[in-house]
């Protein structure tokens, strides 16, 4: 190849046109060309770099090292540099130093040896992956930092990463979990073909909502801890999912803490109950000792009756019916104070509210009757279903009836008086309605009403109205009083009633 001392107008515009830095040096490393490209990256002009050495562009030790390269491949044919591209600093005019990836060849059949540099700045390159491994090291420890579980799984459920937490959790670093097969060595195996299917059903569904779910994982030792999970699939860019990530929060002490406070609760309701049979224990003995003594009456009767000489078999008849009919009288009585003192489970179930209502009519009265009170219900018909506990729903309303029963003392005898109601109200919900006759709540209770231990009577806990507030709440309704028009206090339970069932 001719020595391009004067490169050639086709020459010089093919060098122009090449993106890169391109320099031809001779064997002392004296540069012959320096293109456009090199004049933008490195500040020089051709007259200032031709006829020098191209160590000018160099820095530290490659400046003082090149030219040995140079005479060492000449002497020996063996390349250093020569025909390997390779990572290097470089020097612009203005002292400026930046990456660069320099590649350098043999011009082939120049004698003496003559080579060609092809030189890319690297600055933007490296700017992008030392922003890449900022955001890798950043996401790193947001993984490491994170309060929750963090968990990656395969299509074939292998977990691929898990954080520090999920490794503190489990007992387990992260080393021994990649690659195993996540519900066979975490999940608790009563629950694996669950956790299978959720999985699964995510993966296959197109909606992609998150999926939560709650499951009990093994940690090192053999325990169980419960933890609520939300998962993600991870998309591919073309080929679909590629895996799954779930977040999970240990919920094992909140559960806990949660059963503790529920029986707790039930517990307090439970004695709420047993106070309120207390306080009415008067008026229910005086209703058992009813039918018992028309039972007594109706036997002594019956058996003078077959003492006859030839006793009339109808008044016998009648006298075993009524006595019949008194006995369901006080079984029905007993059976509904059963229902009320025993200590249960909460059990939600769909129940007509006038039928709760009704259901206490046989103990109320016998309270009301023993303190010279009248109870009038005036309960709308083909109300909507309601679903609750029954029993709770009663306790609120005995208490709620005790507690008018009470007031009411200080009311002269045949002024006393309690309306229980129940209607539908503009938005669907069932209202039942406790409204007596009595003087009222003091202003200096009312602000303080529903608050526990707040009461205006002596022998009072200052629960019932308190506890009576959390059970309506549960059933996510309202429990509120209002003062009665006419004077006197009203108390108003209002509950969700049931969706009606489409069509």
């Amino acid at each position: 190849m001719p020595r391009p001392d004067t490169p050639s107008f086709e020459f010089q515009a093919l060098l122009d046109a090449a993106v890169d830095a391109v320099i031809l040096i001779d064997n002392h490393g004296v540069m012959e060309v320096f293109n456009h490209s090199a004049e933008l990256l490195f500040g020089y002009t051709p007259e200032e770099t031709l006829g020098q050495n191209v160590s000018m562009l160099m820095t530290g030790r490659d400046r003082h090292h090149h030219d040995g390269y140079l005479e060492r491949y000449i002497r020996t044919g063996v390349a250093h540099i020569i025909g390997v591209g390779r990572d290097v600093r470089a020097r612009r005019k203005d002292g400026h130093e930046f990456p660069a990836f320099l590649s350098v060849g043999r011009i082939a059949g120049s004698e003496p040896p003559r080579f060609v540099g092809f030189i890319q700045d690297m600055t933007l390159r490296h700017q992008a992956l030392a922003a890449a491994q900022r955001e890798r090291d950043r996401a790193s420890h947001y993984l490491e930092a994170a309060q929750t579980i963090l968990v990656a799984l395969d299509l074939d459920h292998r977990v691929t990463l898990i954080n520090r937490t999920g490794s503190e959790v489990l007992g387990r670093d992260e080393q021994s979990l990649r690659g195993r097969d996540w519900l066979q060595s975490v999940v608790v195996p009563a629950q694996r073909a669950r956790v299978a299917g959720e999985l699964e059903g995510l993966v296959g569904s197109e909606q992609r909502r998150p999926l939560h779910s709650e499951y009990s994982v093994l940690n090192h030792d053999g325990a169980e801890r419960l933890i609520a999970w939300r998962c993600v699939v991870l998309e591919g860019t073309e080929d679909g999912p590629v895996g799954i990530l779930c977040s999970g929060e240990d919920v094992t002490d909140a559960r806990r803490a949660e059963l503790a406070a529920r029986e707790s609760s039930e517990q307090m309701m439970h004695v709420s109950r047993l106070a309120t049979m207390g306080e009415m224990a008067t008026g229910i003995s005086h209703e058992l000792n009813q039918p018992l003594t028309a039972i007594a009456n109706y036997a002594h009767a019956g058996s003078r009756l077959l003492a006859q000489s030839e006793p009339d078999l109808a008044d016998v008849r009648e006298a075993l019916e009524q006595i019949a009919a008194q006995a369901l009288r006080a079984g029905e009585i007993i059976r509904r104070l059963r229902s009320l003192v025993k200590n249960r489970i909460t059990k939600r179930e769909p129940a007509s509210i006038n039928d709760v209502i009704e259901e206490l009519g046989p103990i109320v009265r016998a309270d009301a009757r023993a303190n010279d009170v009248r109870v009038v219900l005036d309960l709308a018909p083909d109300l909507p279903i309601v679903s609750v506990d029954s029993v709770q729903i009663q306790q609120v309303l005995l208490n709620l009836l005790r507690n008018s029963i009470d007031a009411l003392a200080a009311i002269p005898a045949g002024q006393r008086e309690i309306l229980v109601s129940s209607l539908r109200n503009d938005v669907g919900d069932i209202v039942v309605a406790v409204a007596d006759t009595g003087p009222g709540v003091v202003p200096e209770v009312l602000e303080r009403l529903f608050m526990p231990f707040v009461t205006s009577r002596a022998e009072g806990t200052g629960l019932g109205l308190a506890i009576s507030r959390t059970i309506v709440e549960a059933h996510k309704g309202r429990l509120d009083y209002e003062p009665r028009a006419g004077g006197g206090a009203r108390f108003v339970v209002t509950l969700p009633s049931e969706p009606e069932p489409s069509a």
